[in-house]
C-alpha cells in the first residue's frame, strides 16, 4: 500500500507548498546524472527516485536493504547510488511519511542501518539538504534521531544552520544545538564531580561534542573561586592538583596559555610542582601547544592565501567577501500590528542589510 495514501498533517501540506529554488521540489523530475555515470546507474537511480516519490513501500524496503551502511551500500562502496544516498534522494522528492518509513525500517530491521550523517558528493548531509530546501518537517524529523550530528560541515565548510532557508529552520537547528550543549555541559559537571574520567574521555571524543563544546569555556567550571576569576576547567583542575583531569583536558583542546581575569595561567594557580610540571612539560602539554601553533599557522596561511587569490578567481573573491561578513537572524520591529519579526541580517563592509530569509528575496540597507 502506498504511503502517500496516508492523511498528511497540516504541517506537511504547508511544507509541500513552500517554493524550493535551490533544488528539485516535491514531485519534480530527478536531477540529471553525471556524464560519467553508466546508463544502468542512471536508470536505477531514476527508478528509485520514482519509487520514493510515489511511496512504493516494497521498492523502498528493497532499496533500504540494498543501500544499508552495514552491507554494501555505504557511500563510496559498491552501493547502487553514486555520490548520494537514499536519504538524500528521499529528501529531494518524497513526502514526510516516506522519510519516516525509511528511518523506521532502518532502526527495526535486523542487519540494516542507515548512516544519517552520510555526506553526498558536495559534502552535504541529509540535514544540510533538508535545511537548504526549506523542508521544515523533515528537519524536525532528522533532529529527533539519536545519531544526528548537526555540526558536520560540507566541503565548503558550512554546517546545516549556515544553509537554513528560513527563520523556522534556523530556530529549530539553534534550539537543538542549545539543548544538546546544555545536556553535555551538565554531563561534564557530573563526570568531573564523580571523577569518572573514563566517561569524560568518551564524551570528549564524540565528534559532535568536539565541534560544539568549548573545553575552554567558563560554563564547564564548577569551582566558585575559578568561576569568580573567569578561569577555565583547566584552571580548576590545577587548583585541585588533579593531574589526570589536566592531561585529559590538554589532550582534548584545553589551552594551557589561557589566562583568567587576574592574568594567571593554569600553572600559576597552584604551587604544587608536580601539577605545574604536568601543565608545562608533559606529553599532553606538548601536544596542546603543537595544536595551538598549528591552528595559528593554518589560520594565518588561509588569510594570506585568500588575500593573494582574491583578485585571481571568482571563488577566492567570494571567500574573501565571506570573511568580511557578519550574519545571522535577529528580531526587528516591523509595525504595531506584527511586532517583532525575525530577519536575516548581514553586516558587510560597514553596510547593514536585512532580509526576510537567507534566500534574500527582499532587503533593506542602512
Amino acid at each position: 500500500m502506498s504511503l502517500l495514501h496516508r492523511e498528511r498533517s497540516r504541517e506537511d501540506r504547508d511544507d509541500k507548498l513552500t517554493p524550493i529554488t535551490s533544488g528539485p521540489s516535491v514531485g519534480a523530475t530527478p536531477p540529471a546524472p553525471e556524464k560519467s555515470a553508466s546508463i544502468e546507474q542512471s536508470v536505477r537511480t531514476f527508478r528509485l527516485f520514482e519509487s520514493l516519490r510515489d511511496g512504493d513501500t516494497a521498492a523502498i524496503l528493497r532499496a533500504v536493504k540494498e543501500t544499508s551502511s552495514t552491507g554494501t551500500g555505504s557511500l563510496g562502496s559498491t552501493s547502487p547510488l553514486e555520490g548520494t544516498t537514499l536519504l538524500h534522494l528521499a529528501i529531494r522528492c518524497a513526502e514526510l511519511p516516506v522519510l519516516e518509513y525509511i528511518l523506521s525500517v532502518a532502526t527495526t530491521t535486523p542487519g540494516v542501518s542507515i548512516d544519517i550523517n552520510a555526506r553526498d558528493k558536495d559534502g552535504n548531509t541529509p540535514l544540510h539538504l533538508a535545511a537548504q530546501l526549506g523542508r521544515s518537517p523533515i528537519v524536525h524529523l532528522l533532529l529527533e534521531q539519536k545519531e544526528i550530528n548537526d555540526s558536520v560541515t560540507n566541503f565548503q565548510g558550512r554546517s546545516p544552520i549556515d544553509l537554513a532557508r528560513n527563520p523556522d529552520i534556523f530556530q529549530q537547528l539553534q534550539l537543538s544545538r542549545s539543548i544538546f550543549l546544555d545536556q553535555k555541559i551538565r554531563e561534564v559537571h557530573d563526570l568531573v564531580g564523580r571523577a569518572d574520567y573514563t566517561g569524560l574521555e568518551k564524551l570528549l571524543d564524540d565528534s559532535r561534542v568536539q565541534n560544539v563544546l568549548d573545553v575552554n569555556g567558563g560554563e564547564l567550571v564548577t569551582d566558585p573561586n575559578t568561576s569568580q576569576s573567569a578561569g577555565t576547567l583547566l584552571h580548576e583542575a590545577a587548583r585541585k592538583r588533579d593531574t589526570r583531569l589536566i592531561q585529559i583536558l590538554l589532550l582534548h583542546g584545553a589551552d594551557p596559555f589561557r589566562r583568567d581575569r587576574k592574568g594567571k595561567l593554569p600553572q600559576d594557580v597552584t604551587k604544587d610542582e608536580r601539577t605545574r610540571g604536568v601543565l608545562k612539560r608533559s606529553p599532553a602539554a606538548a601536544a596542546a601547544q603543537r595544536g595551538i601553533q598549528e591552528r595559528a599557522v593554518l589560520g594565518s596561511s588561509a588569510g594570506i592565501a585568500s588575500a593573494m587569490l582574491g583578485g585571481a578567481s571568482g571563488e577566492a573573491t567570494l571567500a574573501s567577501k565571506e570573511g568580511r561578513e557578519m550574519k545571522g537572524y535577529l528580531k526587528k520591529w516591523t509595525n504595531y500590528t506584527s511586532g517583532y519579526k525575525l530577519r536575516w541580517f548581514v553586516l558587510e563592509d560597514g553596510v547593514l542589510s536585512y532580509y526576510k530569509n537567507q534566500g534574500r528575496s527582499w532587503a533593506t540597507h542602512s
